[in-house]
């Protein structure tokens, strides 16, 4: 009993907290989540402190019927005041009033929820997108110095052209995020290279990949995509790619077209070099961020059951008092 008792009074309390306490905008929102969403732990506390503070931040339709229920308790007063009514028909329109009060409470609240819901979603859903994984993937690595690491100029197989060209990815047993790389042209195949030997590594750290060799990763999964972020996050991955390009005709020597180009009409990077990814590494991220999206959206919108449509037309008809 005491066990009932305290989740009503956690119910009563949570349901207070969606109309009083301070409100955020949805792109405070937002960040409030992906913080969250990228955090090591992913605080459960936080996470129904977001969904508190971004359920009462939402307007409701439905916060106009508290005119009705205002109306009708005045009248009720002035006429109570006025006539003498027997204490049952009192208690009656007592009941009625408190009765579309705690009813429009129940309302607003459900309101808010679920256009929360909806917004957060979306939020969750935009996680998903090529772009934000590509993004955040290189941003990981931001915490170290961009520049490569010096590359010696080969001139390795100056007279074939790059999609005769393919670099093979073999797992490094020792480091799954540095794989081996093998120059494979024709039927002649390279020894396995270290990626630090073509500068693919940090320059102050060879056992960390640098962005360029991650991007070299995702070529292997798509010889071409589309980067849609805004203009600062284009001109970084950009630059990522030329870095990328320049470390390619270093080694390999620069031909009359570069190894990766951006193609004008439609802005996407397109790679003319064979990529041999055995590693799988971004095929793994991508699917790993499918089933992390998946598990999020589960766990912030559970569709438990099917949500029950609120007629708008049905409660201004109800609040008016027609329904009596």
């Amino acid at each position: 009993m005491l066990a009932f008792i305290n989740k009503k009074i956690e119910d009563m309390k949570q349901i207070i907290s969606l109309f009083y306490g301070p409100k955020y905008t949805r792109k405070q929102l937002a960040e409030r989540f992906h913080d969250w969403r990228n955090s090591v732990n992913r605080d459960p506390a936080d996470k129904d402190k977001i969904i508190i503070d971004g359920s009462r931040s939402q307007v409701s339709v439905f916060s106009r019927q508290w005119k009705w229920i205002i109306i009708q308790a005045l009248l009720w007063l002035i006429i109570s005041f006025k006539f003498e009514f027997p204490p049952v028909i009192n208690l009656m329109a007592f009941l009625t009033i408190f009765s579309q009060f705690s009813h429009n409470i129940m309302i607003i609240s459900r309101d808010k929820r679920n256009i929360f819901n909806t917004f957060i979603a979306q939020e969750i859903l935009s996680a998903r997108s090529f772009s934000t994984l590509l993004w955040e993937s290189l941003d990981g690595l931001e915490k170290e110095k961009e520049a490569p690491v010096s590359v010696s100029a080969t001139d390795y197989a100056p007279d074939c052209e790059w999609t005769d060209i393919t670099l093979q990815l073999i797992t490094n047993k020792h480091d799954h995020s540095l794989p081996f790389i093998k120059i494979i042209i024709g039927h002649e195949s390279s020894d396995m290279l270290h990626p630090s030997g073509l500068g693919l590594v940090h320059s102050s750290d060879h056992r960390k990949q640098s962005p360029a060799f991650m991007m070299l990763k995702l070529f292997g999964r798509h010889s071409s995509f589309i980067f849609e972020g805004h203009s600062s996050q284009r001109a970084s991955i950009e630059k990522k790619i030329q870095i990328l390009i320049t470390i390619i005709n270093t080694y390999f020597g620069a031909r009359d077209i570069d190894p990766i180009v951006q193609n004008n009409v439609t802005g996407s990077w397109e790679c003319f070099i064979n990529i041999d990814d055995r590693t799988n590494t971004w095929d793994q991220t991508e699917k790993e961020r499918g089933q992390d999206i998946n598990t999020i959206l589960s766990e912030w919108n559970p569709l438990e059951e099917e949500p029950e449509r609120i007629d708008q037309a049905a409660e201004d008809y109800k609040m008016k008092g027609y329904g009596w």
